[in-house]
């Protein structure tokens, strides 16, 4: 009966996080769930192992394992797009990420994983700003420079390591790049030993999307070059499907 308990309790934080997918914090799951703020702790932890809720700054939000399960019914722009990173999945056998903005941080909508033994994957439970992440500066190359500022105001930047960008004015000149044409680039800015190079994909009915490729360091110079290539593609075919999507 243990075991079905945990499960009930896990299914009524999803069904609370899946109504506010804006994020709920800890104490807002707990007082809707009627569950300890420690047990929702614990669940929310197991929950996130699985990619099924994302935790960071703006609260616990759906992850991209949840969303997955979300679309099988039907339809999803995620699903729309997924044969086309799994093209670039087998293009570079590196990580693929689709992801959208809120809040100023990269919410994760789908996934391919890395099929080789050593692999760049973010960390469980970590809050990753959008101007630390190649995704997230392809996303903020969506929004207008007032908007950026908005997110950030105009004190110096969070520095997550020694390569994260560490003001707004660099940000953006970084972001103008990409909104004329410039690979976005996270070198070793998130993490340390990992790199990454993402495109924005456009928006579809008003959600922003980017896509990226997550390497090792280790990997990173020798298949930068190709990988970039090939991104680029899948950008295309995925910006052409948005067309006839109409979205």
């Amino acid at each position: 009966m243990e075991g079905i308990q945990v499960i009930s309790r896990a299914a009524a934080l999803l069904r609370e996080v899946s109504a506010n997918p804006d994020g709920l914090s800890l104490g807002q799951l707990a007082a809707a769930t009627g569950l300890a703020r420690s047990t929702v702790q614990r669940i929310v932890n197991a929950l996130e192992s699985e990619h099924l809720v994302q935790a960071g700054a703006g609260g616990v939000r759906p992850g991209w394992g949840l969303r997955r399960l979300a679309e099988l019914p039907g339809p999803g722009i995620a699903r729309e797009l997924r044969a086309d990173m799994y093209g670039l999945f087998e293009a570079t056998h590196e990580t693929i990420d689709i992801s959208t903005l809120v809040n100023g941080e990269v919410l994760f909508m789908d996934r391919f994983l890395s099929d080789q033994p050593v692999r760049a994957v973010p960390a469980l439970g970590a809050d990753y700003p959008a101007y630390s992440m190649s995704n997230g500066k392809a996303l903020l190359s969506l929004c207008t420079d007032a908007e950026i500022r908005s997110l950030y105001g105009n004190a110096d930047l969070q520095r997550l390591t020694p390569n994260t960008l560490g003001s707004v004015e660099l940000l953006l000149k970084q972001v103008d790049a990409i909104r004329h044409g410039a690979i976005s680039c996270d070198l070793e800015e998130h993490a340390m030993g990992t790199c990454a190079v993402g495109l924005p994909v456009g928006h579809y009915r008003g959600v922003k999307l980017a896509i990226s490729v997550v390497l090792p360091i280790t990997r990173f110079a020798a298949k930068r070059g190709q990988t970039e290539k090939a991104l680029a593609e899948c950008v295309r075919h995925c910006q052409r499907r948005l067309e006839e999507l109409g979205g």
